[in-house]
């Protein structure tokens, strides 16, 4: 298992633990000072805060605001744990003028006049640690009127709470003060062996100190030592102290440390870490221990699994003790870049993999290089996708000897280089991915032969390479197989199911989907899941099910920002923009995707592709052409990369034919043709139907009437092959409007069929824009005299007649004709309709009788 999957998988060990503790009994669980807390605490809770509903358990999250930076994790994810549902945020406010003189009652044992409780009041916003400490100070005055003195002394209630504390110290005796620095330097708690050993003063007198301390309030006893009764009393004590005489006793404290904690798996690298760096201020010979332990607290922090506490370590290395040799501070600044990578900083990761490279090439070591480039993997885009290229052709031209790092490499730059929608770029990824692939062969490592067939799974991620993708994800299963990795079969699945929605075979996908799902439950990974949900959006979508869809995709959304996928939030939109071509909302969602990406001008060709289709959809026409024209300019080859040129094709296809823009439509039925059996995906998303319904499209705009109605003929059948009903309306309706436009007699009846089954399922699935669409279309003919069959006039009344259980005879009465002449007209209705019984005319007439 990779590290971010074996980090969830623990963070979901500990939510199961309290989710089964809490089917025993009801659970309240406390968690105090969560301003405190770091990263991987606060995803944590915000990932137990998701299984709560399915739980007995309550959790109480205590933090003061007013500490929270705004950088702080809890901030950043604050909205989304409220948002989740299940979660309430309660502001606690200060104490009200009655509580306070309450609690000076209960504290002093005086009753309070209201100007002792006002200025107090005022001067601490109600906070009851700060006049719990007002209290005690009232108490120590000396007066023979307790009243009046009280009355004195909120005279001079100081500013603030460190003024207030520090007036609180001051009081205690010189030596006890002293004794309460070196602890606070120490930290919030400490035992009496470990400060005898630093302040050399002895155990009695050191104890009759600290009941000084426990007597004024300032310390508290806790477990089997002592600690300062608030973390605001430690900090209001180390502040006080000068910069030299901090630094003094950070270095007194970590040379005792190091003596005192035996051998190196004993040793609490962090604080030594702390200790000696603080220490630096004043004695630079601290500088290598500084380093030393800096540097292991950090690579503990990693295989611990705590990123973000890693990143902080290294770069407190780099920036208070920088490595001398060149050598070792490239191999510091790579774990700073891994560990950057897996906290979800990717610019940070990539600054230092560009550092490391540059140190590699003047060390000229070619490992090195190799894994530089390899810190930043499973993520792209233009200008990500570029720096990577960088970095993997800075480490190809130095070799590495090493043949798993080269096939990693190659990998590596495969896929940056089948992101970049440079068509050189995709011819030069061919053959990257063919040359991992083939020293993939002989590898043994498991990690290594994914990497090859993830390599050639890149480059074949157009729609040229469906088949070898299907081949790809049965080779990556059976090496799953063989060794035993859910991590490996989970992507065989996806893979799998990705070629299988772009062939068409719906039902295969989705009994795929449901062994990938598995996958992704046992591996607890918040990516994998997304990959599951994912895919479900897209299927739901096709099925129909559009609310199931919407919050398949929402679930998705969550996890991909829990997992920190950087595409997350972009499939998200595009499943909006998607949703919304089938039920409305088509300004709104574009909107939406415009936002996120930027206005259409001056991006790229592919954004201009995806915008196309959408604008003329919303009657955006002026622009849609603004966007056709970008798109000519640049070339239909330029339209990438690959995995989405079919998807950008079908919404170009879609302005081209609104704005009947022949030359272009030349250009991409003469691309889009090969692929006509294929159904329209990236990568399992972006499903837009039937490659050949929009090669009827480019046909019909052509005029090449025979050849748009074969393709449209093999859309309808495909798409009800595949068991997808919205696209199969909106075949039907492109059809329909292919032949209204060139269409005469039976091609205008079979246009009413079509819009009749149209109207039906569009009406039941909730598509609006298609029902209305369709409906107009079905008017227009209905007024122009076309209708769904070919009847006459007198034959739909000889036929009604009929379905009323009428005899010839009676028919001839009710018309005035000849008995041979309704027995004649009987005949020809039921040749015409292929029917050979007045039971099936009648049943004909029932069916059709609401929409006539």
């Amino acid at each position: 298992m990779d590290e971010e999957t074996t980090r969830f998988g623990i963070y979901d060990s500990v939510i199961q633990l309290l989710v089964d503790a809490s089917t025993e009994r009801p659970i309240l669980l406390v968690l105090d000072d969560m301003h405190w807390a770091d990263a991987p605490s606060v995803l944590l809770l915000e990932l137990l805060a998701r299984a709560l509903a399915q739980s007995s358990l309550m959790v109480i999250v205590t933090y003061r605001d007013r500490e929270l930076p705004s950088g702080h994790p809890l901030r950043i994810h604050l909205a989304d744990l409220v948002r989740s549902g299940g979660t309430t945020e309660i502001q606690v406010l200060g104490l009200m003028q009655a509580d306070v003189a309450t609690m000076f009652r209960a504290l002093t044992g005086f009753e309070p006049e209201a100007r002792v409780v006002h200025r107090p009041l005022s001067q601490t916003a109600g906070n009851p640690f700060f006049l719990t400490e007002l209290a005690k100070t009232f108490e120590r005055e000396e007066s023979d009127s307790r009243h009046s003195s009280v009355s004195g002394a909120v005279d001079n209630v100081p500013h603030g709470v460190d003024a207030l504390l520090r007036q609180s110290i001051a009081r205690l005796p010189d030596d006890c003060r002293q004794l309460l620095q070196v602890a606070a330097v120490a930290g919030q708690d400490w035992h009496l062996d470990f400060l005898e050993a630093i302040t050399q003063v002895g155990r009695t007198r050191m104890l009759d100190l600290l009941d000084e301390a426990v007597a004024s309030g300032i310390v508290i006893r806790a477990g089997g030592g002592y600690g300062f009764a608030h973390g605001l009393v430690r900090d209001s004590v180390y502040h006080s102290l000068s910069t030299a005489r901090r630094a003094e006793l950070h270095g007194r404290i970590a040379l005792v440390l190091e003596q005192r904690s035996g051998g190196q798996s004993g040793k609490p690298v962090p604080q030594l870490a702390y200790h000696f760096i603080e220490a630096l201020e004043l004695d630079d010979s601290f500088r290598p221990k500084a380093l030393e332990y800096a540097t292991e607290a950090g690579r503990r922090a990693l295989s611990e699994l705590a990123y973000e506490e890693a990143v902080r370590m290294f770069d407190m290395a780099l920036a208070k003790a920088p490595p001398p040799d060149a050598s070792e501070r490239a191999d510091l600044v790579l774990d700073l870049g891994r560990a950057r990578y897996l906290a979800g900083d990717i610019g940070g990761a990539m600054r230092a993999a560009e550092e490391v490279s540059q140190l590699a090439e003047k060390l000229d070591d070619g490992d090195l290089l190799a894994r530089a480039a390899l810190v930043v993997r499973g993520v792209g885009g233009p200008g990500l996708s570029v720096e990577i290229k960088r970095l993997c052709n800075r480490a190809m031209r130095r070799l590495t000897d090493d043949t798993s790092l080269r096939i990693q490499v190659l990998s590596q730059l495969t896929v940056a280089l089948m992101q970049t929608g440079d068509a050189a770029d995709e011819r030069a990824a061919e053959e990257s991915s063919r040359e991992a692939a083939r020293l993939a062969e002989d590898a043994a490592d498991p990690d290594v032969i994914f990497a090859g067939i993830h390599a050639r799974q890149m480059a074949t991620s157009g729609p040229d390479g469906v088949d070898e993708r299907l081949e790809l994800a049965d080779r990556t299963l059976r090496l799953a197989q063989e060794t035993g990795r859910s991590s490996i079969a989970q992507w065989g699945h996806a893979w799998r199911i990705d070629a299988l929605i772009q062939l068409g075979r719906i039902d295969e996908a989705e009994v795929a989907l449901a062994t990938q799902a598995s996958h992704a439950e046992e591996l607890r990974q918040p990516l994998a899941r997304w990959r599951t949900l994912q895919f479900r959006s897209w299927l739901e979508l096709l099925r129909g099910r559009f609310d199931e869809a919407g919050r398949s995709a929402e679930e998705a959304r969550q996890l991909g920002r829990q997992g920190r996928h950087g595409p997350a939030e972009f499939t998200y939109l595009t499943h909006v923009l998607g949703k919304a071509t089938f039920v409305g909302g088509m300004e709104a969602g574009f909107q939406a995707m415009s936002e996120f990406i930027g206005p259409l001008a001056g991006s790229q060709t592919l954004t201009a592709a995806f915008a196309a289709g959408p604008l003329a959809m919303s009657g955006r026409l002026e622009d849609a052409g603004l966007a056709l024209r970008q798109v000519a300019a640049a070339g239909l080859d330029n339209v990438g990369p690959p995995m989405a040129w079919l998807p950008a094709m079908a919404l170009l296809t879609e302005a081209i034919t609104l704005l009947d823009d022949r030359d272009l439509a030349a250009a991409v039925y003469t691309r889009l043709r090969p692929f006509d059996r294929l159904n329209v995906s990236a990568g399992g998303a972006g499903l837009y139907g039937s490659v050949s319904r929009y090669l009827g499209m480019l046909a019909g705009t052509l005029e090449r009437w025979d050849e748009s109605v074969d393709h449209f003929e093999h859309a309808i059948e495909f798409e009800r092959l595949m068991g997808a009903p919205p696209l199969l309306v909106r075949s039907q309706i492109a059809y329909a409007e292919m032949l209204r436009k060139h269409g005469k007699g039976a091609d205008l009846r079979r246009a009413r069929q079509l819009l009749e089954s149209a109207i039906a399922t569009s009406r039941e699935l909730g598509m609006r824009p298609w029902l209305d669409r369709a409906t107009r279309l079905a008017t227009d003919l209905k007024v122009k005299g076309v209708f769904d069959h070919p009847l006459s006039n007198r034959e739909m009344e000889v036929a009604a007649l009929v379905a009323e259980g009428l005899s010839n005879r009676a028919i001839a009465t009710r018309l005035h004709l000849s008995e041979r002449t309704a027995e004649s007209h009987v005949k020809n209705v039921c040749d015409k309709l292929g029917f050979n019984s007045r039971s099936q005319l009648a049943a004909w007439i029932a069916k059709r009788s609401p929409s006539r």
